[in-house]
């Protein structure tokens, strides 16, 4: 990092001596020099496809039938050139964008889209870039090492990690970010996060066409033409540019080379050059009555004329019509068939075979778990919070029943113990729904470019979790085993060791829960209202809370079986318990007096030895003491739990977690929640 931050400063240097002249390769190593004229006489020739689109119409469902949002738009951009789509606000320039790009995933679209005349292939979206007016990024990122996690990604497999991490500094350079090459994303201006959004897209190396949504929104003049200029900067190395754009300045405007206006409803107002000083465009107003004053901005005025802005429209036909009836509107047809006919004149190329994604699933899911352990480990936070309320839980549980007995009060203390990791998925859901909703806005806009499957976003998600979660589940049971006295039982200090399994096992269920959650909730909010109706369920229907045998039969019968902390509390409790000596205190024993003449054991040892307790002393022939259990197990029989199950209980306990693993995936691939 630290070399390639000097070589990006060392021609900065340069530029800002006035020396755009002098070879930047001379700053560089002599490799990346042979690398790049490679690369750029491999470049010159590559033949460069255009991408053209005809009859293009788009409708939406509406309530009582359709709405048609695009109507018979034609046009076409050529590599090496920049062509602005402007319109006024609901004319449906960022629809028609969305469906260019092939972004579009409700209504129907028809019409034509083709790539030298042909048509679109299934890679067509991962050999375009889409930079979205959202700048939505991973925060905890560098501008660095968000563009090379899209170059390793999106370029294709074949290529050599060091010549894509090579190009990720061309880009760098290119966008002027070798100050900010470091910077921590969510620490970025918004001119530096929009250059960022452009260096994403641009690091997948697009070899057909770059899509823009109004890249200059919310940017200052500067800070637009700025922008502008490193669009141009694109362009001149042959880069096709198709970005909508809003209310440009007259210098921005003159920057592009055509234009597609549309009016409201989806209809094409003009397609074609702007010209010098927007020349072109001005004369073919003034041509039909509108004639665009010297000192006033071409680009609003058009808009003006049109009647997209506050003023009347300028003459009686609709410019719709006019563009329809216009030569330019022939001209503009005869081009794309001269376009078609070029384009397929040239062999198609020659692909070994098409495929969804540029690397294969194991790339992916590598990439993926790096980016997520790096940014947890940038979210100590995150982390702390987690960790510390799983410490404050089980040592404040655990200095409240210190140094636990054998009373039948200890014995119930240590039911009440145990009792309190149930909460534990609660609080996990709490923590992990926000953070993956959060993470699924990242991931929408990284699927719309093919760049990983969303199997690898679900599972690369868990596993960014688990070695916190492992963490978590320790300490809780560090804190909770020790202080309270665990392993008094038959089982002893192994039994111990069951019971961190069984908090494993608990932890990784809170964390795929809220996962699942946070996948099938459209919103944080919908995600909330889970919590406290789950948290509810599953600690009153578990046998504990309502005792096995006072539940009602109706929930016995099916929600008791179905609720994972059933099987939790089975676990932990029958490990614990069993075998486990009872000893009461003076204060637990039962007293009772025997007929005259026999002796506590005469009197009550049939019913002792047929229920459970034993007698403290039975021989005595008054004021008998009896206690309720004499065995830890007694204790278990009423709530159906059994010693002999624990470790099936343990691994039907695993099978939940294995089964919101498997929902999660299935919910991630499905519900998305981005229509557009």
């Amino acid at each position: 990092m630290k070399a390639r931050n000097e070589a990006l400063q060392q021609r900065k240097a340069l530029r800002s001596k006035g020396e755009e002249d002098v070879d930047v390769e001379k700053a560089i190593s002599k490799e990346d020099k042979l690398s790049k004229e490679d690369r750029s006489s491999e470049t010159s020739s590559v033949h460069r496809r255009a991408f053209t689109w005809e009859a293009i119409n788009y409708h939406v469902p509406v309530a009582g039938g359709t709405r048609r949002l695009l109507h018979d738009v034609y046009g076409y951009v050529k590599p090496g050139t920049v062509t602005a789509l402007m319109g006024a606000s609901g004319a449906g320039k960022t629809t028609c964008l969305d469906v260019l790009a092939q972004r579009k995933n409700i209504g129907v679209v028809s019409g034509s889209m083709l790539v030298d005349g042909r048509p679109l292939g299934g890679d067509f979206a991962r050999g375009t870039a889409y930079a979205e007016q959202m700048d939505v990024h991973e925060g905890t990122a560098t501008v660095r090492e968000a563009m090379q996690f899209s170059a390793y990604l999106r370029q294709p497999a074949h290529v050599p990690r060091a010549e894509k991490d090579a190009y990720v500094e061309e880009m760098i350079e290119l966008l002027e970010l070798q100050d900010l090459a470091d910077a921590l994303v969510y620490s970025l201006g918004v001119e530096a996060r929009k250059r960022l959004t452009i260096g994403v897209e641009l690091a997948s190396k697009p070899e057909l066409l770059l899509f823009l949504d109004e890249p200059t929104s919310g940017l200052d003049g500067q800070s637009a033409w700025n922008l502008v200029r490193f669009l141009r900067k694109l362009a001149s190395s042959g880069q096709a540019i198709l970005c909508t754009i809003h209310q440009p300045s007259s210098l921005l405007f003159e920057s592009f080379d055509r234009l597609l206006l549309l009016e409201s409803g989806g209809e094409t107002v003009y397609f074609g050059e702007i010209g010098p000083d927007s020349r072109t465009l001005r004369e073919y107003f003034s041509r039909y009555g509108a004639h665009c004053p010297p000192n006033v901005n071409p680009a609003e005025f058009m808009l003006d004329a049109i009647g997209a802005g506050l003023a009347p429209r300028i003459g009686d036909r609709d410019w719709k019509d006019i563009w329809l009836d216009s030569p330019e509107y022939q001209r503009m047809r005869e081009e794309l068939e001269q376009i078609k006919i070029e384009g397929l004149s040239h062999p198609p190329t020659q692909k070994e075979h098409e495929t969804t994604y540029a690397t294969p699933f194991w790339v992916q899911l590598t990439e993926v778990v790096r980016r997520n352990n790096r940014a947890l480990w940038r979210m100590p936070d995150y982390v702390f919070s987690r960790l510390f309320v799983h410490a404050f839980i089980s040592l404040w549980i655990s200095l409240s029943f210190l140094q636990l007995g054998h009373s039948i009060r200890d014995l119930q203390y240590r039911i009440f113990g145990i009792f309190w990791v149930s909460i534990l998925p609660m609080i996990v859901m709490a923590q992990i729904e926000p953070l993956w909703i959060f993470n699924r806005r990242i991931f929408i806009r990284e699927s719309s470019s093919r760049i990983y499957s969303p199997y690898v976003f679900a599972i690369g998600q868990l596993i960014g979790e688990v070695p916190y979660s492992l963490l978590c589940a320790f300490v809780y049971w560090v804190l909770m085993v020790w202080p309270m006295h665990f392993g008094q039982g038959s089982a002893g200090t192994a039994g111990n060791g069951f019971q961190l399994l069984v908090i494993i096992f608990m932890e990784l269920f809170g964390v795929s829960l809220g996962q699942l959650i946070g996948a099938i909730s459209p919103n944080i909010q919908t995600a909330a209202l889970f919590n406290p109706f789950l948290g509810l369920i599953l600690s009153t229907f578990c046998g504990v809370t309502i005792p096995f045998s006072t539940m009602a039969h109706f929930w016995r019968a099916w929600l008791y079986q179905l609720v994972p902390y059933t099987r939790t509390l089975s676990a932990m409790l029958s490990t614990e318990l069993h075998g486990l000596i009872i000893t009461c205190k003076a204060d637990e024993f039962n007293i009772f007096d025997p007929p005259s003449g026999q002796t506590c054991a005469q009197w009550a040892g049939a019913f002792v030895s047929t229920v459970s307790g034993y007698l403290d002393n039975p021989n005595d022939t008054s004021s008998c003491r009896y206690c309720q259990y004499s065995v830890g197990d007694e204790y278990l029989s009423p709530l159906n739990i059994k010693y002999s199950t624990r470790w099936r209980d343990a691994w039907v306990l695993f099978c939940y977690f294995v089964f919101n693993i498997f929902a999660v995936i299935m919910a991630s691939r499905l519900l998305r929640y981005a229509k557009r």
